[in-house]
């Protein structure tokens, strides 16, 4: 009797999970624009900023609340310590609840919070430095929706991956 009834619930479960996926928006799009991340600690002419690159996908199950995934590339800084020249390159995969406020039918303000697992490789008199970990992010942004299925957006997201890293980005954002 116990197991016809844990069965029951599973399959009542599963058809309201199917039925939440159905009426419910995923989208996915990808990102570019200027990363800083501040380690210039100690290295003499550092260039901390490089292009940032973002693809991301997520699920909107509420209108104004959605989980969203990302792979975050972060680009590169370099500099010199002692006459060597030194190099690190950052990225990460990130996942980030993001409630949203609309505005209007077309404007609305976004807001995240998440963790990244991030990776970093050195290069130049840093070679063979591999360092990784798991940290806190957090975001705000703008989207203008065109229509239904395409929009652009514009945000600022940090990291605090052991030194802070800020990205500013637009991209484009597909709903399907």
């Amino acid at each position: 009797m116990k197991k016809s009834k844990l069965n029951g619930a599973i399959l009542l479960m599963l058809g309201i999970t199917g039925n939440a996926v159905a009426q419910n928006d995923f989208y996915a799009g990808a990102s570019i624009g200027q990363a800083t991340i501040d380690a210039c600690s100690g290295i003499t002419s550092c260039d901390d900023e490089d292009t940032g690159r973002k693809i991301f996908g997520g699920w909107e199950f509420y209108s104004n609340l959605a989980f969203e995934a990302a792979w975050v590339d972060f680009g590169e800084i370099d500099g010199s310590i002692d006459g060597s020249k030194v190099s690190a390159a950052v990225d990460g995969w990130s996942l980030a609840a993001k409630g949203k406020l609309p505005l209007n039918e077309h404007f609305g303000l976004f807001g995240k919070f998440g963790m990244i697992t991030w990776d970093l490789e050195g290069g130049g008199a840093a070679s063979g430095i591999d360092d990784d970990g798991s940290d806190l992010l957090y975001g705000l942004g703008a989207e203008y929706m065109f229509n239904d299925q395409f929009s652009i957006v514009a945000e600022w997201e940090w990291y605090d991956i052991d030194e802070d890293v800020d990205l500013f980005s637009a991209g484009v954002l597909f709903r399907f």
